[in-house]
């Protein structure tokens, strides 16, 4: 590699740790990923070993002997500074720079620095820029709040089984399904997988794919859960708008995660929801991922403008990860 600068990228979730490194014209090395590292949900060893595996697996893909970065960009939410000893170890950045997840999101997924990102995964987090520079963030309280998130959806959607199972609620065919998916009988049976699950936060989150193809198949209860969880993310990108005085404006809003990221049904009931209230915004699918946009920031840090050339380069080298 030479001299080259090398410029570290990590978006770090409460299910999953995405390091990228790059060149300073924008050209994407490698890539690796580790489980979840934030400290807010595991371990600090867990996450140590996180950052080890997603930042190895980078350098390893790039073929850099000696690894060594001018800047890393830590995408996470609460506070990395107990993860700078592998930091510095793993990637020996000049400086480390922690920004918010949502900012990765706007910036990977628009390559502008105003606009709303919605993170909707396992969780569900809304961070807006205005033209002004104010910032604001909606949601992102974890399994107790983050309406509309995966986790959240798992969480109607068993709950719903719960209730009809019990006669509070109307039958669903959730029931069925999730007692397929679990190989028991009876729902009572699946309730102690669930709550001994070492690592409930991610496959409880992965549930909610039963709940969205029961939705397809037009199950009315699911069907209102689905409706329900596309009006929540709905509100949370409306709110953070309202804040930052955006609503009169025709504002993108980066839609990232799992559930959203690719479009689909749950992205349209989204942008639907949103057009109720702010006519003029319009979501969509990531220009890149939220690795990426902390890659961006990096570059912006040693001063190199996010060009045509920049975006090429990022483009036809991410491609090829």
């Amino acid at each position: 590699m030479g001299n080259e600068q090398i410029v570290l990228g990590m978006d770090v979730g409460g299910t999953k740790t995405h390091a990228i490194l790059a060149d300073t014209k924008g050209r994407l090395l490698g890539q690796g990923f580790g489980t979840a590292a934030n400290i807010n949900f595991v371990t600090l060893e867990q996450a140590e070993n996180a950052f080890a595996d997603a930042i190895g697996q980078a350098q390893q893909q790039a073929g850099i002997e000696n690894l060594q970065t001018e800047v890393a960009i830590i995408g996470i939410e609460p506070s990395p500074e107990p993860l700078h000893p592998i930091l510095n170890k793993a990637a020996k950045p000049g400086k480390i720079l922690h920004k918010k997840e949502g900012e990765c999101s706007l910036v990977g997924g628009l390559v502008e620095h105003t606009g709303v990102s919605l993170i909707a995964g396992t969780g569900s987090v809304g961070w807006g820029r205005n033209k002004d520079g104010k910032t604001h963030v909606t949601s992102c309280w974890g399994i107790i709040g983050d309406e509309g998130s995966a986790y959240d959806l798992s969480r109607r959607g068993v709950n719903a089984a719960f209730w009809a199972t019990d006669k509070r609620g109307p039958e669903t065919k959730l029931c069925q399904v999730l007692c397929k998916h679990f190989g028991v009988e009876k729902v009572q049976d699946f309730v102690t997988p669930i709550y001994q699950n070492p690592d409930i936060r991610r496959n409880f989150a992965a549930l909610s794919r039963i709940v969205m193809k029961v939705a397809e198949d037009g199950d009315p209860v699911a069907v209102d859960i689905i409706k329900e969880g596309a009006r929540s993310l709905a509100l949370i990108i409306t709110t953070c708008a309202e804040v930052l005085g955006m609503q009169d404006e025709p504002y993108r809003i980066a839609a990232t995660g799992g559930l959203v990221s690719r479009g689909g049904w749950y992205f349209d009931l989204t942008q639907q929801e949103v057009s109720k209230k702010h006519p003029q915004a319009t979501m969509v699918k990531p220009k890149f991922e939220p690795a990426v946009g902390a890659v961006l920031l990096g570059l912006k840090e040693l001063g190199i403008e996010w060009d045509k050339s920049i975006v090429n380069n990022m483009e036809t080298s991410n491609s090829k990860l």
